[in-house]
């Protein structure tokens, strides 16, 4: 009894008309691309070139990750020889080391007398009168003055204007260029009449204004003009 409703059960089952009907199928050595494709696998010479595909991949990666080490460890040796008594320190103690050192020498740069007289970012005027006795022990009033400012042409006939206008006479004078900024260092003294430190720097504060406006407008005014509907609206404007 219990043999016969196993095997209707079964017979029920495996029935090829039952919506649950399963299918068995076994891919032999000696399968066809007609049976792949039963599976969706494609054909054999696509499931090789695939193997094959996936295989250059994994070296490609395995041999640019390789070179990443190696450049890692190049740069990582170069660090070693730079920074004294580090042979025994591992990596992250190394890195340590140097970013240790490159804090000193930019606070001894900063320190450095060298380095006082470079251009900075922003954009500034000094003027120091000094008085100080000729031959004759006449004295003379100098002014040490320092013009920091974008590198631009009209930086040296700006000035050259300033110091005719008071005239004034050059003694010494530096300029000093770097990453498109200039430094003007200039000692100049009086002549005929008497100037005063106040109305120099303010005319040198002026000609600074007139070299920042000449940089700032090279840059042209559309760019700085970012949205679309600013730019028709100023150019229906114009068009008017």
């Amino acid at each position: 009894m219990e043999n016969s409703y196993d095997s209707a059960a079964a017979a029920k089952w495996f029935d090829s008309t039952s919506p649950y009907n399963m299918v068995s199928w076994s891919l032999q050595p000696g399968s066809s691309d007609s049976d792949l494709s039963r599976f969706n696998l494609g054909s054999s010479d696509e499931l090789v070139g695939g193997k094959d595909r996936a295989e250059s991949v994994s070296r490609s990666h395995s041999l640019a990750e390789k070179r990443r080490r190696d450049r890692i460890n190049s740069h990582l040796s170069a660090l070693r020889k730079l920074v004294p008594d580090s042979d025994k320190l591992d990596k992250a103690a190394l890195l340590a080391r140097v970013i240790e050192q490159v804090k000193e020498l930019k606070q001894e740069a900063k320190e450095s007398p060298i380095f006082q007289d470079l251009p900075t970012e922003a954009d500034e005027v000094t003027v120091l009168p000094e008085t100080i006795s000729n031959e004759l022990n006449q004295d003379t009033t100098i002014f040490k003055a320092s013009f920091c400012c974008p590198d631009q042409t009209e930086a040296i006939s700006e000035i050259v204007s300033v110091l005719t206008k008071f005239k004034l006479e050059t003694i010494q004078a530096e300029f000093i260029c770097v990453g498109g900024r200039i430094r003007i260092n200039f000692i100049v003294k009086e002549t005929a009449t008497t100037t005063s430190a106040k109305a120099l720097k303010q005319s040198l504060c002026a000609a600074l204004n007139r070299i920042t406006s000449l940089t700032s407008s090279s840059t042209s005014s559309v760019c700085r003009i970012r949205s679309k509907r600013q730019r028709w609206f100023l150019s229906s404007n114009y068009s008017q």
